[in-house]
């Protein structure tokens, strides 16, 4: 025990010296980024990024809409075909060609989970423009607003989705063991459970990364709108959102690992 107890320590003392490293260059640029901002007028920087969001939920927000789903679709569907088309001559053996299509379909299901993404937050900006300006001068106007909304509604939602389901059910076509519909409300917890133990282990790999990712990018949000709150008019939502995130992802991690570590837990496999 007493060994153990020794690499724990010179482990620790391993990695203080980085870690308070990181705290003091961390605190030194804090700080004079706060110095910075209180002795610097933002008046003019105020003004231009109201002006900014403005001309951005007016003028951009609505055409984005129409613009992103036909941009993915031009870009994703030849590739989509090409995938279909090898899969038809695909003699089932070759693992190559297998890979090649596999990574084809990822690409596709990637760039259409990123385009709904986007079209919801361009949703958002749009209807923020419309009910801030409605009924004055800078009135986003009902044709930009419903057309932005039926371009969300087909484009965003509707066409997504249906490519979603035509992306998995030619990966189904590949893999054949593979269980589920994307317009099944337990599509995912299927289809992990058709997956089998080195296909989960990999999305377990690829989920950990994830986590780090979002932690790392709340963080970052958290000190981005905590002086935004400081410096300008955002009160305290958006870290307050950025911590309600940041929060369930932490607590779903964590619980999921004290369940799984108890004894008689069910195999994860």
């Amino acid at each position: 025990m007493k060994d153990n107890n020794d690499a724990i320590r010179q482990e620790n003392k391993k990695a203080l010296p980085k870690f308070i490293g990181i705290m003091a260059l961390s605190l030194i640029f804090g700080i004079a980024l706060g110095l910075g901002l209180v002795f610097l007028s933002f008046g003019s920087f105020v003004d231009i990024l109201a002006a900014a969001g403005l001309f951005f939920t007016r003028k951009v927000a609505g055409w984005l809409l129409f613009v992103f789903p036909v941009v993915t679709l031009a870009v994703c569907l030849p590739i989509y075909l090409g995938a279909k088309k090898q899969i038809a001559a695909w003699d089932g053996e070759d693992e190559t060609v297998s890979s090649e299509i596999e990574t084809k379909l990822s690409v596709c299901i990637w760039a259409v989970s990123m385009e709904l993404i986007t079209s919801f937050f361009l949703m958002a900006a749009l209807i923020s423009g419309f009910v801030e300006h409605v009924g004055t001068e800078l009135d986003v106007g009902p044709v930009m607003f419903f057309g932005g909304m039926a371009a969300f509604l087909v484009g965003g939602l509707a066409l997504s989705t249906v490519f979603q389901q035509k992306l998995v059910d030619l990966t189904k076509r590949l893999y054949p063991e593979k269980q589920g519909s994307v317009y099944d409300t337990k599509f995912q917890k299927k289809w992990y459970q058709s997956c089998d133990e080195a296909e989960r282990a990999v999305i377990g790999h690829c989920a950990f990364k994830a986590y780090q990712a979002m932690c790392r990018t709340c963080m970052a949000l958290w000190a981005v709108f905590g002086l935004g709150g400081m410096f300008f008019d955002w009160s305290f939502l958006p870290a307050m959102a950025v911590c309600i995130i940041w929060g369930v992802g932490q607590s779903v991690y964590s619980w999921s690992c004290l369940r799984l570590s108890k004894p008689g837990s069910p195999s994860i496999y």
